[in-house]
């Protein structure tokens, strides 16, 4: 699964994410002056046409920039390449939820995703079965039973398992789902990138 077949994903199922548009240059940008942001904007490749994968990522741009760093970032990719462009958020919390056959994992943890996913600090674990917590490790109180729910109803939408989706909670409390990736290819990505 793709980065871009990820957040089609999302969109598909409707989990509140922030507001993003697909866009391989600056003339596709459409209403970039009505969406409202706090610490500028996140530009992400999510897909290449017949050329390697490359990564290119910036992250709190201004809004008056953004234009220009698409037109930048796509010269990179030779006119191959579309990018996601959303508005920058700062963390409260944030983690990510597993979606198997027939448990659920909600791993937790206060600040930054960057914490959780490159250096495995989680502050909680909540272990699911068909929907009824069975286990807790960690500090229960990271989440409250009300986020934990948010989290949940993402998993009573969805219908595809063996997946990881990466959610947060905004320095300004917005819930949102950002990324959606199959365990395998989280998997192969950790040991490319950890070897």
């Amino acid at each position: 699964m793709t980065i871009y077949q990820g957040l089609k994903i999302i969109d598909k199922y409707e989990f509140p994410h922030p507001t993003w548009q697909f866009v391989s240059s600056s003339r596709e940008i459409k209403n970039l002056a009505r969406i409202k942001d706090y610490v500028g904007w996140t530009i992400r490749t999510v897909k290449v046409f017949n050329g390697p994968w490359m990564n290119h990522y910036a992250n709190w741009v201004a809004k008056k920039d953004v234009p220009s760093v698409v037109d930048k970032l796509q010269k990179k990719h030779k006119n191959k390449a579309l990018f996601v462009i959303y508005p920058s958020w700062k963390w409260k919390k944030a983690g990510t939820v597993l979606l198997e056959k027939n448990r659920t994992v909600i791993e937790a943890r206060r600040g930054a995703i960057v914490d959780l996913m490159r250096h495995g600090q989680v502050e909680a674990s909540y272990f699911y079965k068909r929907g009824k917590l069975t286990a807790v490790v960690g500090d229960r109180n990271v989440l409250t039973s009300a986020e934990r729910k948010k989290v949940l109803q993402a998993e009573r939408k969805i219908t595809l398992k063996n997946v990881i989706l990466e959610w947060g909670i905004t320095t300004q409390g917005k819930f949102i789902f950002y990324r959606v990736e199959d365990i395998g290819e989280a998997a192969r990505l950790l040991i490319k990138k950890y070897s």
